[in-house]
């Protein structure tokens, strides 16, 4: 990030952070926010993507409202760790839907997922007919959401 922060200036980090707060905010808008004008605004963003700061636009979902109204964290060990083990473990996650995130961790456990299901049935099908399945997972342990105090994509710069 070090090689990213210097190739940014201060336009650049209030621009990122208008985005953040509103992808789909205009051109216009963010030249008269920036005082700039499009050109340089339009030519700053182009910039951003490709260099990779900007990795995508995406439209965030409220999961309650498309029925995804049980969060389940599930802590993962794994059985082995040689290299295969673990990307075919990886292959596995990355084709379920219910997985919205999956990180290679240390400590305790070796992986940690956050899943989203419609109920508790609906997470037990998950486990006895998606995860359970998957080779070399010696055992899991699921924590369950109760409420959100925080949730978070944006980075202040």
């Amino acid at each position: 990030m070090e090689k990213n922060k210097r190739l940014m200036d201060e336009i650049d980090r209030k621009l990122l952070n208008l985005l953040q707060e509103n992808s789909r905010i205009t051109i216009r808008k963010l030249s008269e926010k920036l005082y700039l004008s499009t050109t340089p605004i339009y030519e700053r963003i182009k910039k951003l993507e490709k260099s990779g700061l900007i990795k995508q636009y995406i439209t965030l979902l409220d999961p309650k409202k498309i029925d995804r109204n049980l969060v389940v964290f599930i802590s993962i060990n794994l059985a082995r760790h040689t290299k295969e083990v673990v990307e075919a473990f990886e292959d596995a996650i990355a084709k379920l839907d219910e997985v919205s995130e999956c990180y290679y961790i240390s400590g305790n456990f070796d992986f940690l997922l956050k899943v989203y299901c419609r109920d508790m049935d609906d997470y037990h099908d998950f486990l006895t007919n998606k995860l359970s399945v998957i080779e070399n997972i010696s055992q899991f342990y699921s924590s369950f959401v109760l409420t959100n105090s925080k949730l978070s994509y944006t980075f202040k710069l």
